[in-house]
This record gives C-alpha cells, structure tokens and sequence, in this order.
C-alpha cells in the first residue's frame, strides 16, 4: 500500500511533467523557424497553443457525452 505522501509526490511530478514539457518544446521554436501559411500560424507558440484548447475542449465535450453514454451502476448484475 503506499502511502499519501507517495502518490501526492507522484501527482506533484505529473503535473511539473506536464507544466515543463510544453515550454520545453516551445523553446525548440527558437531553433526551428517554421513557415506559416496562415497570419494566424504566425503568433509565437501557435500549434502548442492550439493543441491546448483543443485537448480541452476534446475533454470538456467527452464530459458532456459522457452523461449519455454512461450505465447505470448496477447495469451488470
């Protein structure tokens, strides 16, 4: 069993993980200059950006599905 303390630490590094990772990889766009198509792609951090609102959003509207498609708790007995 391990302890609160434990998984506390683990979260604590998730969430560092998760905070460090996209300004690493923003950093990479100091070294690499992409080409944008659109004058939209030309705000610094773009794609990073975008992918952000949209994986919130993906998780805001599975969410909302959820309540659909979810069963009752005692759906297997």
């Amino acid at each position: 069993m391990t302890h609160i303390s434990d998984r506390l630490l683990y979260v604590l590094f998730g969430l560092a993980a998760l905070i460090a990772l996209p300004d690493i990889l923003a950093l990479f766009e100091l070294f690499y200059h992409p080409h944008p198509y659109t004058e939209m792609e030309e705000i610094p951090v773009f794609y990073g950006l975008y992918s952000m609102t949209v994986f919130f959003l993906l998780i805001a509207v599975a969410k909302g599905v959820q309540t659909f498609l979810a069963r009752k708790e005692d759906y297997y007995d």
